[in-house]
């Protein structure tokens, strides 16, 4: 007993794990809000992988896969997003797997 053939190694934080994300946000329907969004992401380092837009009168949903990126970039992302004005709501934000990279 007390003996374990596993290796006692650290977990990394959280933060530092790197991961897709889908994001789901509802933004203003108009011209420019998907460059100043994708600016956004960029200013953060955390690269696009693709993107659905669906308009619904004044308001569109936006649906952002993204490449790899650690949760911290993803976090300040999430949160940058948030105080723009063009953005109404960030409605969900999921780990994705297996959609590649």
């Amino acid at each position: 007993y007390g003996e374990s053939d596993y290796a006692d190694l650290d977990i990394a934080p959280l933060g530092d794990v790197k991961s897709q994300f889908l994001i789901r946000l509802w933004v203003a329907d108009k011209s420019g809000v998907l460059a100043s969004i994708a600016t956004v992401f960029a200013k953060q380092g955390v690269s696009i992988q693709g993107v659905r837009q669906s308009g619904m009168g004044l308001d569109a949903e936006l649906i952002v896969v993204t490449h790899a990126a650690t949760e911290d970039d993803l976090d300040a992302t999430v949160e940058a997003l948030k105080a723009m004005d063009i953005v109404k709501n960030v409605e969900s934000v999921i780990r994705v797997e297996g959609v590649g990279a």
